[in-house]
């Protein structure tokens, strides 16, 4: 059955992105890079995209993401922040579901499918379920992320734990309410670059 799935590397220390990130510095100061270093820190590059080159053990988690994700669900700053990726995510042709306020006047024409919607969080994600179809919808982005959390909408958690303490910038796990979120462990998978940790979120 396909799920809603947060999907987002993050500093030991909660962050997915330093301070002051911006169209120039997407993940931040103090070294908010090494947070997708693993992603590129091969040598060779995956067989269906040039732009990934894990090595190791992270070879099957980005093979595993290219085969399980359907579409990805977004919030508004994380898509300007990287200019709309140019009109192609680095997954080929994953249609992109923008959580906004305000619809952009311009969309840069790529391979990617953009979706803007403006009504609330569940919304959402029933736009990104239908363009994934069968396969999962991945949420990126801090905002995104909390508001579906917090509405009981996400199933599984899959956070790669990078070996960095950034001390400041855009925390992922804030402003989820008042209740508490139990987790249920699926797998730990342990590399030299980062720690993929994968959790079911535990129905009441």
């Amino acid at each position: 059955m396909p799920k809603i799935v947060i999907d987002l590397s993050m500093s030991l220390d909660g962050f997915i992105a330093g301070p002051s990130d911006s169209a120039d510095q997407p993940l931040g100061l103090r070294g908010g890079d090494r947070l997708h270093a693993w992603y590129f820190d091969g040598s060779t590059s995956i067989k269906d995209s040039d732009f990934f080159k894990p090595k190791g053990k992270n070879i099957a988690v980005v093979h595993e993401m290219f085969a399980s994700v359907g579409a990805m669900l977004t919030g508004r700053r994380l898509y300007d922040i990287v200019g709309g990726w140019g009109g192609s995510h680095p997954i080929p042709g994953l249609p992109i579901i923008v959580l906004t306020h305000h619809v952009p006047t311009k969309v840069p024409k790529g391979t990617s499918e953009f979706f803007f919607v403006t009504d609330g969080i569940e919304s959402a994600v029933e736009k990104a379920k239908a363009a994934a179809g069968k396969k999962d919808v991945s949420i990126g982005g801090a905002s995104a992320a909390q508001q579906a959390l917090k509405a009981g909408l996400v199933d599984e958690l899959n956070i790669h734990v990078a070996p960095i303490l950034l001390g400041a910038g855009v925390r992922l796990f804030e402003h989820l309410g008042s209740e508490s979120v139990a987790l249920e462990r699926i797998d730990v998978i342990d590399a030299p670059e980062v720690t993929h940790l994968r959790y079911r979120v535990a129905r009441s």
